[in-house]
């Protein structure tokens, strides 16, 4: 028989007053628990504050270093002038906040926070391209030419924004932290498409001759076969080599009456604006290659992707105006060089339409430059010339090829439009 001793406490204790104290003593040891732990836990999370404070800084500094060093980049290759380079991308970092404030950048070279330089890939074209630095004072000499620009941004203590202050300070004795984010802009080479329009009225040209003054008198011919422009046979006044009746009239405009700029026809302009175009690659650090395709009722391909630029030159120079404006065919002709065998993978894929007047032959080059984006990785700008061209329309070609659209008036104003696309190199990130 089991037998149950019960003290003379308990006897004299009831069941809920032993409930109670067990109670008790269980909520005391969960409070000291919780006094330790609280304090723990709140710098665990503190510290998770802190970490996740740093890591959208970081992206912050990252996203304000690559915009700067696009944008310094793009405006080195615009202007080949260091000092609009560092300018355009400080402007560009301010822009962009780092834990709420602006990101500010010295331009001063001894701060080696913007810099020029080339990139190379010293493991082959699969490799990973390294940055080489060029003193700025190298480059701003035309020394040598730099192909790349690098961006060091900074939040720490020499920076002008300074270090930046942990969202929860002094959690494990820190109250900031620094942060350090470089970014480099590269120019890439470029394979590109000239679409030029050589429609009739590209020799369009009206001589406006004074009274008194005209290329069909008999005193004139005879001063210009003396100069050479021409010569006689047999009563008969011919154009001599390199002359026709434009040149003819341009030369007794200038040098005959000397009435000053002889009227010029579009494709004349057009001719010295893809000569300046020309110039201009010729003088990059970059290697391009150039093809010419062009248009009037139909289209052609004069010339395949070509690093010899004379060769251009002379295609261009080959060429005769006449007929009407099938903007789109030229496009159709012109891509066909740039999926060549010729064309390189890695290089950057541009094609530049210059027109002078309205489409109206053949397919709509809207629709052209819609099927073109949607099946190949190049860029389209767009040229108009004059006040007969189709602005809005090559606008929108432009638009759709992802480039830019630009209108030129005048002869100067075409040829500072090409230098302007040669000078704009495509830029890529490449740390």
């Amino acid at each position: 028989m089991n037998v149950i001793m019960i003290s003379q406490h308990a006897q004299n204790t009831s069941v809920p007053t032993l409930v109670r104290h067990h109670i008790r003593s269980r909520r005391g040891s969960v409070l000291g628990l919780m006094a330790i732990l609280l304090p723990v836990l709140a710098v665990l999370a503190a510290f998770c504050i802190n970490i996740a404070h740093i890591q959208v800084t970081r992206t912050e500094l990252m996203v304000a270093t690559d915009a700067a060093a696009r944008a310094g980049g793009r405006a080195f290759s615009e202007t080949q002038t260091v000092d609009d380079a560092k300018n355009v991308a400080a402007a560009t970092a301010a822009l962009n906040l780092v834990d709420g404030q602006p990101l500010m950048l010295r331009t001063n070279d001894s701060a080696n926070e913007l810099e020029f330089g080339r990139t190379t890939q010293p493991g082959g074209l699969e490799s990973r391209y390294v940055f080489e630095k060029i003193p700025t004072s190298v480059v701003a000499s035309g020394q040598e030419v730099a192909s790349a620009f690098r961006v060091n941004g900074r939040r720490d203590g020499s920076s002008l924004s300074g270090r930046v202050p942990l969202a929860i300070p002094g959690v494990l004795n820190r109250s900031d932290f620094a942060t350090l984010q470089d970014a480099v802009a590269m120019q890439v080479d470029r394979d590109i498409s000239l679409i030029l329009d050589r429609s009739g009225s590209m020799d369009d040209v009206t001589f406006d001759w004074p009274s008194g003054k005209s290329p069909n008198y008999t005193s004139t011919k005879n001063a210009a076969v003396s100069a050479g422009v021409m010569y006689q046979s047999w009563g008969n006044y011919y154009y001599s080599s390199g002359y026709d009746s434009i040149s003819y009239q341009q030369w007794v405009w200038e040098d005959y009456y000397e009435l000053g700029p002889a009227p010029r026809p579009a494709w004349q302009d057009l001719v010295d604006a893809v000569d300046a175009f020309l110039d201009v690659l010729d003088g990059t650090s970059q290697e391009e290659q150039v093809s010419i395709a062009s248009y009037s009722s139909s289209a052609t391909l004069d010339c395949w992707l070509e690093k010899d630029f004379e060769l251009v030159r002379n295609t261009v120079d080959g060429l005769n105006t006449g007929g009407n404006t099938a903007i789109g065919k030229g496009m159709q002709e012109g891509i066909l060089a740039l999926l060549d065998s010729a064309a390189r993978p890695y290089a950057s894929k541009t094609m530049v339409v210059m027109t002078d007047g309205m489409h109206n032959s053949g397919v709509d080059p809207v629709s052209v430059a819609a099927t073109l984006v949607s099946s190949y990785n190049l860029t389209i700008h767009t040229v108009t010339f004059g006040d007969g061209a189709d602005q809005n329309r090559m606008r929108n070609v432009a638009t759709i090829g992802g480039g830019k659209h630009y209108h030129a008036t005048t002869g100067p104003q075409l040829v500072a439009i090409f230098e302007e696309i040669a000078n704009n190199l495509p830029t890529i990130i490449t740390e």
